[in-house]
């Protein structure tokens, strides 16, 4: 999946605000230079975040750090309502100590985000009133509802703040070689989730041999093949579950499982519950 490299603009302004609803969350793995809080309000999919990808829902609310490659991805299916999300994104330059000393901590929670932070709890709370009541505000008073939310962020338990990616990203220094080979690879991942996926096709694509694949793949992504794989397959197979009423077994096999018993190993061990226990749960 390429990453894309966006420019954020915000002019006449500290930060930008969007107020999205869309029938489908798109645009393609992205990052900036800007740190992101995205409050899904409404909407169903799959979240990317660096090496990291699991199913999202109604509420979700992630922190992503400067430069991390980031992508939310689904679509309201025929009947839904449309997607609704909140984004703030801000320049990190504004924890500096020289600019707001009273911002200094969010630069450590700016750090952690370098591996993007999943928020919930009582700072879940906090974050989104202030993201809601920004909609329709004046420019003056956004700037005062992004100081509540840098309060919050600063005053939030770490329980609160789950971190997503195995790795954080520095900032690219262009298009290295690297950074296209391993796009390469997750494009053909995804768009083959449901063939076998060997080790072998993928280092032909990454141009080098099997076992310095291996080798590059777990340096660049902080999983090995296998891992990174199996990850993909449980986070698509728990995103159909929540709509897909095929039988279990039939999701599976779209997903690239070749044998149900295996399938049903290697969710609970990721998601704690069976593929059936997820669906009776109506997660996802």
């Amino acid at each position: 999946m390429k990453v894309i490299e966006e420019p954020v603009h915000h002019p006449g302004g500290s930060f930008r605000f969007l107020a999205l609803e869309l029938r489908a969350f798109g645009g393609g793995r992205h990052r900036h230079a800007q740190a992101e809080l995205t409050w899904v309000e409404r909407g169903q999919g799959l979240r990317f975040v660096g090496d990291h990808v699991e199913p999202f829902a109604d509420g979700d609310l992630v922190l992503v750090g400067p430069w991390l490659p980031h992508h939310w991805s689904g679509r309201a299916a025929r009947g839904e309502p449309a997607y609704r999300a909140r984004v703030v994104q801000f320049p990190p330059a504004l924890a500096e100590a020289g600019l707001l000393p009273e911002l200094t901590p969010l630069q450590a929670v700016l750090a952690r985000a370098g591996r993007g932070l999943a928020i919930g709890g009582r700072t879940h709370g906090r974050l989104t009133a202030a993201l809601a009541a920004m909609d329709g505000a004046g420019a003056a008073a956004r700037l005062a509802l992004l100081m509540q939310v840098f309060a919050a962020l600063i005053e939030a338990d770490a329980a609160e703040l789950r971190p997503l990616a195995a790795q954080g990203v520095p900032r690219p220094r262009g298009a290295g070689e690297p950074l296209r080979r391993i796009d390469r690879v997750l494009e053909w991942m995804h768009r083959q989730l449901h063939t076998e996926l060997p080790l072998a096709e993928a280092a032909r694509r990454a141009h080098v041999s099997p076992a310095a694949f291996s080798r590059f793949f777990r340096r660049e992504t902080g999983r090995t093949w296998t891992e990174a794989v199996n990850e993909l397959r449980c986070s698509e197979a728990a995103r159909r579950l929540r709509h897909d009423t095929r039988p279990v077994a039939e999701i599976a096999v779209d997903c690239g499982w070749r044998t149900q018993s295996h399938f049903n190993r290697v969710f609970r061990a990721r998601f704690g519950m069976t593929p059936r226990a997820w669906r009776r749960a109506g997660l996802g």
